[in-house]
């Protein structure tokens, strides 16, 4: 396969992610944000809380979708019984495929003789597996690892959500109590706690953070004197609705 035949394959997939994406949000209700929104710290007097920008936003509508609440269902499995259904077909097979998606902490090794680039999955005996991420082939950080959510899209992964880093600190005592137990040492989910340091300020997003969640919400932010905007539920699920087809 050359660069050209891969990255030809790679756009209409990242394209179908999108119109994926955006369809899958609109299954979210107001127990799978308030659930997302107080796991990542964003919940204040009865409201989300949001910085500007878009990363929290990202984080907040990942977690949504695809961490399990407390019934250990995920958001996104409601949309694959449901909306879903409405797809084409290889967008539906596609969000088969994302359904199977993992958040892992991940290391660069090298650039793909063809495109993207090789990572390591620490948490998985540093498994190899091929990227396919334009923007993360050109600005990837060679040193330290990082937690994203990626699915096998056949011939390679894509990546979809944060790339949120991990210190040493963090990726050391996770890996070892994966090794150990089968199971990361924290109260919440991996994915929730590298998005928590990140929104804390312990850990800084790295360039290629911004993805493909970024366009979920109707309404763009909006500039703001204060760094943090209260967005109450109610006014969170109006943007999910008006993405509704009438």
């Amino acid at each position: 396969m050359t660069r050209e035949e891969a990255l030809g394959r790679y756009r209409p997939i990242r394209a179908s992610v999108r119109r994926i994406l955006s369809a899958a949000f609109r299954v979210c209700n107001r127990s799978d944000l308030m659930r997302a929104a107080k796991a990542l710290g964003l919940w204040a007097d009865g409201k989300i809380v949001l910085p500007n920008g878009d990363q929290a936003r990202e984080m907040l509508s990942d977690i949504a979708l695809f961490e399990p609440n407390q019934r250990g269902r995920r958001a996104f499995e409601t949309f694959l019984g449901s909306k879903a259904l409405q797809l084409d077909a290889v967008d539906f097979e596609l969000a088969q495929r994302m359904g199977k998606a993992f958040f892992s902490l991940l290391r660069f090794r090298a650039r793909h003789e063809v495109a993207g680039v090789l990572l390591e999955d620490l948490l998985d005996s540093n498994w190899k597996l091929w990227l396919m991420d334009e923007s993360m082939e050109g600005s990837v950080r060679r040193n330290g690892a990082f937690g994203m959510r990626v699915f096998d899209s056949g011939e390679f992964h894509v990546g979809f959500g944060i790339v949120a880093p991990s210190d040493d600190e963090t990726t050391e005592f996770t890996v070892q109590r994966v090794m150990r137990h089968g199971r990361t040492p924290f109260r919440h989910s991996l994915a929730i706690t590298l998005y928590g340091d990140s929104l804390s300020g312990r850990t800084t997003l790295s360039p290629e953070a911004g993805d493909v969640f970024t366009s979920l919400f109707a309404e763009p932010a909006e500039s703001e004197p204060s760094a943090r905007r209260p967005v109450g539920v109610g006014a969170t699920l109006e943007r999910g609705r008006a993405l509704k087809p009438k």
